[in-house]
């Protein structure tokens, strides 16, 4: 169902939510109520969030999700798992999105000027999920921040320019070589989705890569960056510092947004991110405000 066949505007979509009494304050609301439902442990970080579906009627309806932590590996964000709910009940396509985050509005003290919109925005893996399910036009509310945001705002995949990678350093270039070694050891019989990971340390002269590996649960597949980082951190701990991270992909691709958000927590924002066969660019031109606890 694609969204040109649906929803032609940003102005057609408010007209529908207005139509619905789903307000843009009527959304937040109900973000910030599903907020109390949190399961949350482990980030003592409540977050609630609500999605309009549609369907091909333009009849909406409205699904609520909030975060969920039975450890911290299997933690997932509200929403996610609003989206999952409105695809579990039969629709392939939404168009609004609220998110509240209580917490983060208490930090800041209630100053609205001083939000850092860091503290508000949805993680990578969240964007991921956004910029595939709702509508390109799609509006994303986030309780206490006037603006709103498009998908593409969250996840631009920027064009790159190929001709950077001519401009590699040597020893750039030979941690691209590795991860293009470890896409050919990726093993994906299920998802087909097999790429490779290396990165340059400061100091460091360790070849540290991995690839994909596919689980026949899938939700337990391995994503290569996060061994890499394990693999770096059990030998060297967070100090040294990540000056280059290269991704081989079979195809032209961008790095998913769970990678993203990784790289954003550990890595200086002008760490070059280097893409083969895409050019060279930075977690800041890939994941603008990316999420900060």
């Amino acid at each position: 169902m694609a969204s040109s066949e649906i929803i032609s505007s940003y102005k057609e979509i408010e007209e529908l939510l207005t139509s619905s009494n789903l307000s843009f304050d009527n959304l937040k609301y109900l973000a910030k109520e599903v907020s109390h439902n949190s399961w949350s442990p482990y980030s003592q970080f409540p977050v609630g969030a609500v999605v309009v579906g549609i369907d091909q009627n333009k009849k909406l309806k409205v699904f609520s999700g909030t975060n969920s932590e039975p450890t911290i590996h299997l933690a997932v964000c509200a929403e996610r798992v609003a989206i999952f709910n409105g695809i579990s009940a039969g629709y392939k396509k939404f168009i609004a999105l609220a998110i509240s985050l209580p917490k983060a509005y208490e930090k800041s003290k209630g100053n609205l000027e001083k939000l850092e919109v860091n503290k508000f925005t949805p993680c990578g893996a969240c964007r991921e999920v956004i910029l595939q399910k709702l509508d390109s036009k799609g509006i994303i509310l986030v309780d206490s921040i006037e603006r709103t945001f498009t998908p593409k705002e969250l996840l631009p995949h920027p064009i790159l320019d190929s001709s950077k990678l001519k401009n590699l350093t040597i020893e750039e270039m030979d941690v691209l070589d590795l991860a293009r070694n470890a896409l050919h050891n990726a093993h994906t019989p299920h998802s087909k989705e097999k790429y490779g990971v290396s990165i340059l340390v400061e100091n460091i002269r360790d070849n540290i890569s991995a690839c994909t590996v596919d689980s026949n649960s899938f939700g337990c597949s391995v994503e290569p960056l996060k061994a890499t980082f394990g693999s770096l951190f059990a030998k060297h701990s967070i100090k040294n510092k990540i000056k280059a991270i290269a991704f081989a992909f079979p195809f032209i691709k961008y790095p998913p947004g769970d990678t993203l958000q990784l790289i954003s927590d550990y890595c200086d924002p002008k760490t070059k991110i280097i893409i083969d066969n895409m050019g060279v660019t930075t977690i800041e031109e890939l994941l603008p405000w990316a999420f900060k606890l």
